[in-house]
C-alpha cells in the first residue's frame, strides 16, 4: 500500500472533500476510556479523534508536513 504522504501532494489544502478510512488498534481499556471521554463531552469517538487529530495539525508548523 502507498504512503499517504506520498499520495497527496503538499498543495493539497484542507478543502479537499476526500476522505480516508483510518483502521485503529488500541487495547481494550484505551478504547473504553476514549469512548467514555467522547461521550462526556457529547461527541462520538470519532468526532473526538478527529477534533483531537485537527488540533495537532493545526498546531505544527506548515513546513512539518509531508
Amino acid at each position: 500500500m502507498q504512503p499517504l504522504a506520498d499520495a497527496v501532494s503538499p498543495t493539497t489544502g484542507r478543502i479537499e472533500q476526500e476522505v480516508v478510512e483510518l483502521a485503529l488498534l488500541l487495547p481494550l481499556w484505551q478504547a473504553m476510556q476514549l469512548e467514555a471521554a467522547a461521550s462526556r463531552r457529547g461527541m462520538t469517538t470519532g468526532q473526538m479523534l478527529r477534533r483531537v487529530i485537527g488540533e495537532l495539525l493545526a498546531a505544527q508548523p506548515a513546513a512539518a508536513v509531508g
